[in-house]
């Protein structure tokens, strides 16, 4: 699936943030960088299904005997 980032500026100066293709806290990460620059107040995070969803390991281990 396609990673998106999508900003909603509202009328009464409220922003709204929607992280659309991100798997577990990798939208956090994301959209914090872009949030940042924007020196907002954050009234409320709200996560979507996919937050909860377990993060694929990277890491790999080897026994050797």
């Amino acid at each position: 699936m396609k990673r998106r980032i999508r900003f909603v500026f509202k009328e009464d100066g409220t922003v709204q943030v929607d992280a659309e293709g991100f798997v577990g806290s990798e939208c956090i990460v994301a959209t914090d960088k872009l949030i940042k620059s924007l020196e907002p107040e954050l009234l409320k995070r709200e996560f979507k299904r996919e937050f909860y969803v377990a993060e694929k390991s990277k890491a790999r281990a080897s026994v050797q005997r």
